[in-house]
């Protein structure tokens, strides 16, 4: 199964990997979140970030998702990236359940469709007053 790392300033990977298990129960496979303080050294991050790579990655693969490109989390990210590990910025809760739904299907990072997935996040983000008007 394709691991899962989500990163953010603050509190809010915690928060998208509890309210995911609202929809996929308490106990979601290969999935870790790392929530950076304003005390945290940068370097003790990249440590954090690696034993999440080496927790979740079962030999299929990671998709490590971080909040805001060019912030600590995704600048640290950079470190990881590999063949096996994807890292995608922007991370939002539509992008997340669409992951964790498509890999219940997809074995192997290989086989998982990225540019699908970023579309899926993109696609989730609406103005509800525009839709209401119809």
């Amino acid at each position: 199964m394709i691991g899962i790392i989500l990163m953010s300033h603050g509190q809010m990977a915690a928060g998208m990997l509890n309210s995911a298990k609202l929809f996929f129960g308490d106990d979601i496979a290969q999935i870790e979140a790392l929530c950076l303080k304003a005390e945290d050294n940068p370097e003790q991050f990249d440590e954090r970030i690696k034993e999440a790579v080496k927790k979740v990655d079962d030999g299929h693969g990671v998709i490590a998702m971080c909040d805001l490109l060019g912030g600590t989390p995704s600048n640290r990210s950079a470190y990881v990236v590999s063949d096996r590990v994807k890292v995608i910025t922007g991370m939002n809760f539509t992008m997340l359940l669409e992951l964790l739904g498509k890999r219940l299907s997809v074995e192997d990072l290989k086989d998982l469709d990225l540019e699908e997935l970023m579309n899926v996040g993109r696609d989730g983000i609406k103005c509800l007053n525009d839709l209401l008007k119809g």
